[in-house]
């Protein structure tokens, strides 16, 4: 027998062998697979596209979608080429010596990942939202399913990852349209309250920016040997923060400075840290200048 006859003899021998009636089954199997299970996963693709669009930002639900898309077809594929007498256990095992080893070095990305998806479902911040995260104030230029990334006022960006947030206080300054401007006074002990109040009130009635509702509040904090601790309270329009401040301040200032009365400098602590881990209070000067006369709370 030639060659060239073996060669054909084998050739129809394996064609015969792959439209066996096995073969045929198990080539139905693979196909009715791959058709169902894209099918699936292109419907749980679109449903959890619609979802995710509503609740998660662009760029963010647009990662999900690449996980669902991307994973749901890798395990379409594994289980047709399992079907088809292919063993994957051997590549199942090494994916999954890779996965845990993946796992160990990106568990602080999981846990910013997981984090992310709860900060989402809550819906407490968004892009362009002013805030502050412990001692950092800025607005949220990107929220991903990794972190945020704030710009400051002075022009520093920022990235905070969603495990930080999970874990912190997170003051969204610009949620309530609303906000409640608070100044300190220390006036000195001796001085006529009543009149510092009328005059502060009186500062404030002419302030057009400035919120009858809710009304502003001036209340006497405390007596102490430096002074009598004054709050003055002003609600104001979130845009107008900046305003607010450069209006009230000099004038409650320019009209206690009318009636005779100068606020008083508050002594002033800082805490340092000793050998011994504790604090101990260091003690500035009694002369500062009249910025330290208030405090922003």
């Amino acid at each position: 027998m030639s060659t060239g006859q073996k060669l054909l003899d084998s050739i129809a021998g394996w064609f015969q062998d792959f439209v066996s009636a096995d073969s045929v089954k198990t080539a139905i199997s693979v196909f009715f697979i791959l058709v169902i299970g894209v099918t699936l996963v292109r419907i749980v693709f679109i449903m959890t596209r619609r979802f995710s669009r509503k609740v998660l930002p662009k760029r963010s639900a647009s990662t999900l979608d690449k996980l669902i898309k991307y994973g749901g077809y890798t395990i379409v594929a594994l289980m047709a080429i399992k079907k088809a007498g292919v063993d994957v256990s051997a590549l199942l095992g090494a994916a999954g010596i890779a996965g845990i080893a993946i796992g160990f070095a990106a568990q602080t990305s999981v846990a910013n990942i997981i984090s992310g998806l709860f900060l989402f479902s809550e819906k407490l911040f968004s892009e362009g939202d002013i805030l502050q995260v412990d001692t950092i104030t800025g607005v949220v230029k990107t929220v991903d399913l990794m972190c945020i990334r704030l710009q400051t006022f002075d022009g520093r960006l920022v990235r905070v990852p969603n495990e930080t947030l999970i874990k912190t206080n997170i003051i969204n300054i610009s949620y309530f349209p609303q906000r409640r401007f608070d100044l300190w006074l220390s006036l000195p002990n001796d001085c006529d309250l009543r009149l510092a109040m009328d005059s502060i009130q009186h500062v404030i009635d002419s302030e057009a920016l400035a919120l009858k509702e809710p009304a502003p509040l001036i209340v006497l904090d405390a007596i102490t040997p430096d002074g009598t601790n004054l709050l003055v309270g002003v609600w104001f329009l979130q845009e107008n923060l900046a305003a607010i401040k450069n209006n009230l301040i000099p004038a409650i200032l320019s009209a206690l400075a009318e009636k005779g009365i100068q606020p008083q400098a508050r002594r002033l602590e800082i805490q340092e840290p000793v050998k011994s881990g504790g604090l101990q209070p260091v003690q500035s000067s009694d002369s500062v200048g009249s910025s330290e006369f208030f405090k922003k709370t």
